[in-house]
């Protein structure tokens, strides 16, 4: 699912699972205009590899309204770029690249 993270993010074939979530988890890296998130989530991307994969096998369903019925993909890994340890889910639908959730990492999420 990485590479088609990367395929989509690199073609702007992207969106927000949940707008409302997104406000906030952006305020809070302190990122700007979230046309910027698009470059910043494919920049984190490529520090990813399969072994940072924090889901289950196989992978859950989402569970919230708006995105139903879903296989989301969660990535926990030490970012390089924010410098900080990282959390990252999202889905991919129909080509597209879903952002479902992005913030510095709770221990739960380890």
């Amino acid at each position: 699912r990485l590479k088609e993270a990367k395929e989509a993010l690199e073609n702007r074939r992207v969106a927000f699972a949940n707008p409302d979530k997104v406000v906030g988890e952006l305020m809070n890296l302190e990122i700007g205009p979230t046309d910027e998130v698009w470059e910043l989530i494919l920049k984190l991307i490529n520090e990813i590899c399969p072994k940072h994969y924090k889901g289950a096998y196989p992978p859950l369903k989402s569970y919230e309204s708006k995105i139903e019925n879903h296989d989301l993909w969660a990535f926990s890994w030490e970012g390089y770029l924010l410098k900080q340890r990282m959390y990252l889910k999202f889905f991919i639908k129909d080509g597209f690249f879903y952002y479902v959730s992005l913030h510095k990492c709770k221990s739960s999420e380890e």
